[in-house]
Order: C-alpha cells, then sequence, then structure tokens
C-alpha cells in the first residue's frame, strides 16, 4: 500500500489518482473487477500472473497484491515496473507514488472511503467511535484508514512450525519498529516515529484486544491456537450483497447469538438491519494482527510500514529470510539481554521502539551490534533460499546506522535543511 501525493502540498486529487489508474491498467491488459457506486473501476486483475492494483480504502492509496512466487526478485521486478508506470502517468499531473506509512499530507486529503460495500462498511464502523465504548479509549483519527500505508507478506507455514514461528517473531517485532519505523503523523503527534500500531489498537477495531497487535499470550498449541481465532471478535458480515456491520462480538459468542443489529451503507447513507449469525460468517472473520493465521495456510506478517520505494521488499526480504533461519532467530531472541530482560514485554517494547528517542535502559551500540547479527543472520537465509533475494536486503546493510529508520532519516532530512518535497522525491526513488 503506498500513498498517491499531490507535489503540490495539497490534497491527493482522486480524479488523477484515478486517471493514471485507468491508463496503467489499460497498458497492461488488465481486466477490471471492482467499480465504485459511480463506475470508478478501484480494482483490476492480471489473469496470467494474479496481480491486483487497486485502491485501498480511498483513492489517496494505491494498493499493489502480487501473486503465489518463490522468489521475491520475480515480485521485485515487477513492482518497479509497475511503480515506473504509475509515475510516468501522475508526474503528469504533479503527482507521485512515494514510500510513507502515512501519507505526508494526511491533514489535507479526503477521508472519505470509496464507495463501495466494503468499504463504506469499514468507513461506519470506524466512525462509530463517537457513540461507542472502549477501555482503552479512541485516538481523533477514524478516517486513518484513507492515508495509513502498510506492507504485508504472506509465508507458507506448516502446522508442525506454527506455533514456533508465533513465538519467535512475536518476539522479533520490538526490533522491527527500530529498522522499519516510518509512519508519522507530524502534525499532531510527532513523538511517533511509527504511528500505525496506534492507529489500529486505538480504534473500533482494538474494543477486543485480540484482533490487533501482538500475541501478549503466544498460543502453545493447535488447539490454543483455535481457542485465540474463536476469541477474535466479529463485526461485519454479508447479506443479500450488503456489507452488515455491526458492535464486535467475540465469534465463540457470536455464533450463539439470536438475533443482532447492524448497519449497511446504501443509496448515500447507512440503514438499520436485523441479521441472524451464521457459521459461515468466520468468513468475514477480520484480524489486523502483526502475525495473522490465514485460511490459506500461512501467516501475513502485517506490522510493517510501508518503506522507500528502493526499499520497498527489503523488510519483506528481511522476515523471508529469517523464517529461513528460525531455529537461529529463536536462540539469539531467548538469550537476548539487550532489550529483554529489563522487566518489559514485546507489546510493551514495540510500544517503547515506535517512539523517536530510545528507552533508557537500551544501549544503543549494543542494539546495533543485536541489529546486525539478526540483519546477517536473515541474509544468510535468503542466500539459502537460492533466488538471489539477498540483493533486496542491501539497502538495509548499506545504511550508515542500522537504527536509522525511515522516519529517522526524514527527520534527519528536514533539520538538514531539506523541505518536505525533497524527502518525498527521495523516497519515491525506484
Amino acid at each position: 500500500e503506498l500513498p498517491i501525493v499531490n507535489l503540490k502540498g495539497e490534497a491527493t486529487d482522486h480524479d488523477t489518482a484515478r486517471k493514471a489508474f485507468n491508463k496503467a491498467v489499460e497498458k497492461l491488459g488488465l481486466a477490471g473487477t471492482k467499480f465504485d457506486a459511480k463506475g470508478n473501476c478501484h480494482e483490476a486483475k492480471d489473469e496470467k500472473t494474479g496481480d491486483l492494483f487497486s485502491f485501498d480504502c480511498s483513492y489517496n492509496n494505491l494498493e499493489l497484491s502480487f501473486g503465489k512466487e518463490q522468489s521475491l526478485v520475480t515480485v521485485n521486478d515487477r513492482f518497479k515496473e509497475y511503480i515506473k508506470l504509475f509515475n510516468t502517468e501522475l508526474r503528469k499531473d504533479d503527482h507521485i507514488i512515494t514510500g510513507f506509512g502515512v501519507q505526508p499530507y494526511y491533514n489535507k486529503c479526503r477521508q472519505d472511503y470509496i464507495e463501495s460495500g466494503r468499504y463504506k462498511m469499514l468507513e461506519g464502523y470506524l466512525r462509530k467511535d463517537r457513540e461507542w465504548k472502549s477501555y482503552e479509549g479512541f485516538h481523533n483519527f477514524p478516517g486513518f484508514g484513507t492515508f495509513a500505508s502498510s506492507t504485508q507478506v504472506q509465508i507458507d507455514v506448516r502446522q508442525d512450525e506454527l506455533i514456533d514461528t508465533l513465538n519467535t517473531f512475536s518476539l522479533l517485532e520490538p526490533l522491527k519498529s527500530i529498522i522499519f519505523a516510518n509512519s508519522m503523523l507530524s502534525d499532531d503527534l510527532p513523538h511517533l516515529l511509527c504511528s500505525r500500531d496506534m492507529l489500529w489498537e486505538y480504534s473500533t477495531h482494538g474494543i477486543n484486544r485480540h484482533n490487533i497487535g501482538s500475541y501478549e499470550t503466544v498460543p502453545q498449541t493447535i488447539d490454543e491456537v483455535v481457542d485465540y481465532i474463536s476469541s477474535l471478535s466479529a463485526f461485519c458480515c454479508e447479506r443479500d450483497d450488503k456489507y452488515i456491520f455491526f458492535y464486535p462480538v467475540p465469534f465463540a459468542e457470536y455464533v450463539k447469538k439470536g438475533t443482532l443489529q447492524g448497519e449497511y451503507y446504501h443509496d448515500g447513507s447507512y440503514h438499520q438491519t436485523s441479521f441472524e449469525p451464521l457459521v459461515k460468517d468466520i468468513d468475514h472473520l477480520r484480524s489486523y494482527k502483526f502475525l495473522d493465521i490465514t485460511k490459506r495456510g500461512t501467516i501475513e506478517y502485517r506490522s510493517l510500514c510501508a518503506q522507500p520505494l528502493d526499499q520497498a521488499f527489503a523488510g519483506i526480504a528481511f522476515q523471508t529470510g529469517l523464517v529461513a533461519k528460525l531455529p537461529k532467530l529463536d536462540e539469539i531472541l531467548r538469550n537476548d539481554k539487550v532489550i529483554y530482560g529489563h522487566g518489559y514485554s514485546a507489546h510493551e517494547l514495540r510500544d517503547l521502539f515506535n517512539r523517536d528517542s530510545l528507552p533508557g535502559f537500551v544501549d544503543p551500540e549494543a542494539l546495533r551490534k543485536l541489529l546486525m547479527k539478526i540483519t546477517a543472520l536473515s541474509y544468510d537465509g535468503l542466500l539459502s533460499r537460492g533466488f538471489g533475494e539477498e540483493k533486496l536486503l542491501l539497502p538495509m546493510c548499506e545504511r550508515e546506522d542500522i537504527l536509522v529508520s525511515p522516519s529517522r532519516r526524514r527527520i534527519n532530512m528536514l533539520r538538514q535543511g531539506h523541505d518536505l518535497t525533497d524527502v518525498i522525491h527521495a523516497y519515491a526513488a525506484v
């Protein structure tokens, strides 16, 4: 997911975004698969590769989803081709796709969701923060889906490796934030280098804490995994081509309910409706966890902000290489004393490391060595896969300081006298 930025420093022009999308779809011969209420195509598919072009929530955000592949190099090559095609069109109207986890002009952009059943359902659900209660409270950005962009990868996992993968990668989450933070709400919360966690956790998605973030208690058996999935809250379903949203209910309780009340969007407004819960509604059970177990037999790794485009696949490669070296990664993290052993859980450390300064108990030099050790392990894992993917990790290996995430680099560039447009162009280079 990547922001489409207006180089004039204004709101993204949705007509410009749609025009570039349509041109790219036409040149590549893709087939339109989804259309909004006004007939605008917002999703198109390449039947040969399985790649999807779409807008994520809003015409501010372009999403590129790729079909199954063994090699990340193959996907990255197609990614660069697509970006060059889109940006050739967008630059004609002073727009550009660039690599940020939050749209740089988020406060100026339109925050209305695409007028389709699913996206208007999501908008209605998130805007219930004005009516519903949460023990944790809500932030003031219910439109965040229109300006937040992230990077996800799904990697096959065998059942006998599932528990070990969840445990080990849960311990890795704080370190990923240090390296890849790139979602600054600079006008509102400049101390947060990575705001993406907060945006999900303190929205209506976070009413049930099991639906978002990290595993504070990681399942230790397959039965516990099933119980955990049952504890996730349902908040939407589909009836007669209508997407209905409702106050979230843990799925194990949901299927035992009688009639429930919900709302759906139609013809410009939301309407009340009653419906009966069905077991098949599990197809709409959506988790926004950092490590999401999917029905495809994969784990979806979804805690990364979108990255500068010349490093778009660095985070994906980093995780893929470590999957290939899971036992060694587990040994490193289990024995770590740099960030662990100071009284903080992985979840608490991730929150601390999302901020603009390291906590006092962390030795920066020791942390740097730990990150370099884990990055080298990932590099070896990519080498062992034999697809040449290790080159995707080079932008990280070549950083002058591995502690300088894209957010920190942005801050440094601005302090050195560059303006935000310079950063936008730098992060758009492929």
